[in-house]
């Protein structure tokens, strides 16, 4: 059978009302998408919301006992009518080929400070390599040998410091709890259940992030089965960005077509910018927009600054800016709109800390003889001659760095170029002593990122070099 798109979603929908539906379906991709369109499936499936309390089944991936699955699939439901039995986050298609994929979830996760999602996906991960989080309380993840970590995960152990991971793994909530799988064949006994007929009125709905179509199951539903495919390709290259502008720029403009309202013209670009590739956030802001707007069909640029306004991650990354070129009086007065806004200190600090870490790593790049740095390099000689051989065998970094434009690596060097490694390595120890007096002392958070910030910029202040 066919692989669905996103486009596809409408003529799949009309086929299912004309009786054309199936017992088995896969949709994988991106999270916001897969669980839109499965309820879109469902509803068409299951018309009657009444009929949605006792004949949906809703099971999570991460605690799946795949024989308890089976047995509801195989048994007749004690209600006339269709079953359903959707599986979301399904590991059944994950292979040691996706772990990697995995992995820069975790890492882009706690870039951004949740750290419930990072340990959702690093749990995944563990769960990818045959482990339970029991089996690591003898084996600190953190301490494995690069050999040890890729025979595990698939993919070279990365060179940054991991502590991080420990502390995720150390206090997992109820809910993470992920069960480990007892049979290595779930997804064998899936096809012989199909093979040898489930009740015709039953459903299965797979949902999952990632699948190595190499997979036996993969190739059984592309050929039994109805596959649909809201994969949207991630990173920062120029083709990815412009997939990920493509499902927002759909979302918020479906979510205002359903109110009857519309953008004028230029506002899209900004309303994008500001969302960025959060389809969840862009379906919400849209939803916003549209109320606020009333009765007006057409929703303009001062909608948007009213509403939406400057985003924490617009902030957060002007704040590394006024530290960068040691702007002190900015540098507070983006930290009280910071503070005002609801956002913790602590959030603060961990984009600091990221952001010096990077400049460390950068600037000690910069120290190699080969290939050699100089402030003097165009964009084009940067681009087309320095990075290649800056990034011969040091692959390890690519989650890091080389998922960035190259032009922002550009200028991420020439920031570096302005300081010291052993300013920068100061810097992290002010940022750690700040993170300990603001979990260990009553003094205010404000006064603490305060003094922080006049002492990352002291150099600027003094009219002296960070060199």
């Amino acid at each position: 059978m066919p692989t669905y798109k996103r486009l596809d979603i409408p003529k799949l929908l009309a086929e299912i009302d004309q009786d054309a539906s199936s017992q088995i379906y896969l949709i994988w991709g991106e999270r916001y998408l897969c669980r839109n369109a499965a309820q879109e499936l469902i509803d068409r499936l299951l018309p009657e919301e009444k009929r949605q309390a006792t004949s949906l089944q809703h099971i999570d991936g991460d605690q799946e006992d795949f024989s308890k699955t089976l047995n509801q699939l195989k048994t007749f439901s004690l209600f006339s009518g269709p079953q359903i039995i959707w599986v979301t986050d399904s590991k059944l298609f994950y292979s040691k080929g996706v772990a990697k994929n995995i992995w820069n979830k975790v890492c882009e996760k706690k870039e951004r400070n949740e750290d419930k999602q990072a340990l959702r996906y690093l749990l995944q991960m563990v769960h990818l390599a045959g482990l339970s989080p029991d089996d690591l309380a003898d084996e600190d993840i953190t301490s494995l040998s690069a050999a040890r970590w890729k025979n595990l995960f698939g993919f070279n152990k990365p060179q940054s410091d991991l502590s991080w991971v420990s502390g995720l793994l150390a206090d997992i909530p109820a809910d993470l709890s992920m069960a480990k799988s007892t049979d290595s064949d779930a997804a064998g006994m899936y096809m012989q259940a199909f093979e040898k007929g489930i009740p015709r009125n039953n459903t299965l709905i797979l949902l999952a992030e990632a699948v190595d179509k190499r997979k036996r199951l993969y190739k059984y539903i592309q050929e039994y089965g109805i596959i649909i495919d809201l994969a949207v390709e991630s990173g920062g290259s120029a083709a990815a960005k412009k997939d990920q502008e493509k499902v927002i720029k759909e979302l918020i403009q479906d979510t205002l077509a359903k109110y009857g309202k519309k953008l004028a013209p230029d506002t899209l670009p900004v309303l994008m910018e500001r969302v960025g590739f959060h389809p969840v956030a862009a379906v919400m802001e849209a939803e916003k927009l549209a109320l606020f707007a009333g009765e007006r069909k057409t929703i303009t640029g001062d909608d948007i600054d009213a509403i939406i306004g400057r985003t924490r991650e617009e902030a957060l990354y002007e704040l590394t800016e006024a530290v960068t070129s040691g702007n002190l009086a900015n540098g507070l007065l983006i930290l009280a709109h910071l503070h005002d806004n609801g956002v913790h200190g602590l959030a603060v600090l961990a984009t600091l800390r990221n952001h010096l870490k990077k400049l460390l790593l950068v600037r000690s790049f910069q120290e190699l003889r080969s290939p050699s740095y100089n402030q003097s390099l165009s964009y084009q000689v940067f681009q087309k001659r320095y990075l290649p051989q800056l990034k011969e065998g040091r692959d390890e970094w690519s989650s890091l760095l080389w998922k960035n434009h190259p032009y922002g690596l550009y200028m991420l060097f020439r920031q570096a170029a302005q300081f010291s490694c052993e300013y920068l390595q100061d810097g992290l120890k002010q940022v750690l002593a700040a993170e300990y007096r603001m979990k260990s002392s009553s003094v205010d958070s404000r006064l603490i990122m305060d003094s922080l910030l006049f002492n990352l910029v002291r150099w600027k202040i003094a009219g002296e070099s960070a060199v």
